[in-house]
This record gives structure tokens, C-alpha cells and sequence, in this order.
């Protein structure tokens, strides 16, 4: 038998390798979490917006009006508080984009202030008025005026012309005529640097004219679209042509003030007050007035103006007022 011997050899390996083919299989893991996992939960989406009250909002946003978009916002919130994070960001592009649109203005207006001409960007007003009356006593009178301003970058213009003419039983009672132009140029936010150039005729005073030139410092105390107050000074000199034919000249300070207030969106009330004190005479003019719009670019005047002399040429009294009626127009 001659296999036998070959399984014989064979015999000590097979005794070798069978414990290892005894060995039992590997434990099937029994974690109770993977055997067992537990149901996904479905989760709810995020609350939305109804349509018309978001489309009340766009609208809001479209209007343009930031009083309008806080305040629809406010009652979508209290009605949907669960979609409020919605409308804040909502919101929140509103007042982004909002915030853009400005500051692009505000650089094209800067850009066109920057570049336009002298003559351009002038805005002013005129007015006129009169009077007549008849029987025991017979006057008429014309009042006319007119007042331009230009703002600019740094200088701000400013000239003004008035003439006030009347005849009362055939002599003239009021002869008046004012003319002045004011540049000023900014120093920081309030502060300004002034020069003042008025001419006045005024016969019933008692001057055939009457030169005034000052220059100096100015502050805005208060400055906002319904309030203003600012207050200037600084040296002059004065120069007086009298009608006796005598003149003097003099120099002098001056102390002005110019006030305006924006009582309602139709009614505005404006002061604008002058000193020049000087060693032989000093003079004050005041003129207040109350502004009634209206309509459009039309409004209505009623002025007071007063002209004090300290020391007048003789038979002329130390104190002049007139009062004003006249329909403006601005442009």
C-alpha cells in the first residue's frame, strides 16, 4: 500500500491546524441603539409670511417711506410674531438700501454744488405791496422788494434789495430804499467768517445815503428746518451823506442777529435785527415778519420794520416804524 506512508507524513500537520479550524465565530454585536435605532422625527418647517401681509409690507417698501415700512412692520409682527425674524430682515434691506440711495444723493448734490457756476443755484423770493386811501387824509403807497440766496460748498451768498415809497396829502411821508449783500464762508459746522456791504437812502431820516461795510465772525447757535438763531459781530465803517449837504464818517462795530422759526408747515415767523454803534451815533434796524403760505409758491406778509437813532439830525425823530402788507413769491 504505498499511500500510506505519504498520509502518515501528513498526519502531524492536520493534528496542528485543527484546533484552529475549531475556533467558534465572532459575537454578533448587541448594542441596543444599532439594533434598535430609533424613529426619525419629522421636522417642522419654518413659519412663512402670509402673502398679504407680506405684500403689504412691499408696499410700505415701494411707498419708500420709513414711517410707513416701522410702522406696518410693528402691526405684522403683534399679528405674526412667529415670522417677526422675517419681517426684521425685511426691514433691514429696506433701511440698507435706504441708507445707499442717501449717501448717492448726498454725493450728487455735492458733486453739482462743487462744479456749478457762480450765477447757478440761486434761490429767492420777491414781493410787492401798496396802499391807497382816500377822504380826510389821501395816500398811496408802494412797497416792493426782493432777496436772493446761493449756497454753496463753503460760501453762502446773500443779497437783498427793498424800496418802500409813499405820498400822503400830496408830500412824500416815506422814501426808503436798502440794498446789501452778504458772502459768507463756513467755518466747520457753525461758525462763519462775514463781510457786510449795505447802502441806505432814507430823506425822512434825514441821509441822502448811508454806507455801512463790516466783517467778522458768526456762530449758528441753532440750526435745524425749524429753528435757526445765529449771531455775527465785528468792526465797520460807516459813512453818512446828510441832506444838509454835511457828511461824516466813522468807524464803528456791528452786532447783527437772525432768527427763524417754522411755526407750522404754513406759517413761518423770521427776525432779522442789526446795531451799529458808533461814538457819534448809533442805529439799530429790526424787521419781523410772519410768513402765511397760500398756495404753491405764493404766500402772504406782514413785516414790521423799526430804524432807532440815537443821536438823529435835528427835527427827525430817533424812532421810525413801518408796517408792511405785501404777497410774496418765491422761485
Amino acid at each position: 500500500m504505498p499511500a500510506l506512508p505519504r498520509l502518515t507524513a501528513l498526519a502531524p500537520m492536520l493534528l496542528f491546524a485543527a484546533p484552529a479550524l475549531a475556533e467558534p465565530p465572532a459575537p454578533v454585536s448587541t448594542d441596543p441603539v444599532l439594533t434598535n435605532p430609533m424613529p426619525e422625527v419629522p421636522v417642522a418647517p419654518a413659519p412663512t409670511l402670509p402673502d398679504p401681509v407680506r405684500a403689504m409690507i412691499e408696499a410700505a417698501i415701494a411707498g419708500g417711506k420709513e414711517a410707513d415700512v416701522e410702522t406696518i412692520a410693528r402691526l405684522a409682527k403683534g399679528t405674526n410674531p412667529d415670522a417677526a425674524a422675517e419681517i426684521d430682515l425685511m426691514v433691514a434691506d429696506f433701511q440698507q438700501s435706504r441708507s445707499k440711495a442717501k449717501e448717492a444723493a448726498a454725493a450728487a448734490a455735492q458733486a453739482k454744488l462743487a462744479s456749478a457756476k457762480f450765477w447757478q443755484n440761486w434761490k429767492g423770493e420777491g414781493q410787492i405791496g401798496g396802499s391807497l386811501s382816500s377822504g380826510n387824509t389821501k395816500s398811496a403807497g408802494l412797497s416792493a422788494g426782493l432777496a436772493l440766496a446761493r449756497k454753496g460748498i463753503d460760501w453762502t451768498h446773500k443779497l437783498r434789495a427793498q424800496a418802500d415809497y409813499q405820498r400822503t396829502n400830496g408830500k412824500t411821508s416815506v422814501e426808503r430804499y436798502l440794498g446789501e449783500i452778504e458772502p459768507q464762508y463756513r467755518l466747520g459746522d457753525r461758525g462763519f467768517v462775514y463781510g457786510l456791504a449795505r447802502w441806505e437812502h432814507d430823506r425822512i431820516l434825514g441821509y441822502d445815503a448811508r454806507w455801512n461795510l463790516s466783517g467778522g465772525l458768526g456762530y449758528k447757535l441753532v440750526d435745524s428746518k425749524r429753528l435757526a438763531l445765529s449771531l455775527k459781530g465785528g468792526p465797520a465803517w460807516r459813512r453818512t451823506d446828510f441832506v444838509n449837504g454835511t457828511g461824516d464818517d466813522e468807524l464803528t462795530a456791528l452786532a447783527g442777529l437772525d432768527f427763524g422759526w417754522q411755526m407750522s408747515p404754513t406759517l413761518r415767523l423770521t427776525q432779522v435785527a442789526s446795531t451799529v454803534v458808533g461814538e457819534a451815533n448809533s442805529s439799530t434796524s429790526s424787521l419781523t415778519a410772519l410768513n402765511a403760505k397760500l398756495t404753491g409758491k405764493l404766500s402772504a406778509r406782514l413785516a414790521y420794520a423799526a430804524q432807532i437813532d440815537s443821536s438823529p439830525p435835528p427835527g427827525v425823530e430817533s424812532v421810525d416804524t413801518q408796517t408792511r402788507f405785501t404777497l410774496v413769491y418765491g422761485f
